[in-house]
């Protein structure tokens, strides 16, 4: 028998907006972070290997290729990553640096991994996670190769 605040809690998650959780596209009070540069060409093994990848969370959403002019030679640190993908407080934004086995425990995301090597040519590869408003993230696995963040992005709910 459920106590009536856990009935209330159920009463009240079902009667929430079921698109809430959902990716929206860019509108009022809504920031796109840059992922792609313009005039740049994507490498087709990494728009081969996010053509039908998604990331698995409570709203299982697309992975889309990353290429990002970068004069650096190693990975960005939080603030300049922020800075790159034109993150509307990079000082401030919630970005996190993490490895590989550490996101993808299952191994699950290894193709997007493995086009990310391939495309940046070996070079280390690492996963930025940038919190954004409520349970919303975006994980961005990404390499540097030839003056180029190259990688890709997905949107993660986590509730």
């Amino acid at each position: 028998m459920a106590s009536d605040e856990d009935y209330m809690a159920f009463l009240n998650k079902a009667n929430k907006d079921p698109s809430e959780g959902t990716a929206k596209t860019q509108g009022k009070g809504k920031i796109e972070l840059k992922a792609v540069d313009q005039g740049v060409k994507v490498p087709a093994a990494l728009k081969k290997a996010t053509s039908d990848a998604f990331y698995v969370s409570d709203a299982d959403e697309p992975f889309v290729p990353v290429y990002l002019k970068y004069d650096g030679k190693k990975l960005p640190d939080e603030a300049t990553f922020a800075k790159l993908v034109n993150h509307p407080s990079p000082d401030d934004a919630d970005v996190e640096i993490m490895d590989i086995g550490e996101w993808d425990t299952q191994g699950q995301y290894k193709e997007i991994v493995d086009a990310t090597r391939d495309a940046t040519k070996g070079s280390d590869v690492r996963v930025y996670r940038i919190g954004r408003e409520g349970s919303r993230v975006e994980y961005w696995v990404v390499g540097v190769e030839g003056g180029k963040l190259i990688g890709a992005k997905a949107l993660a709910i986590e509730s």
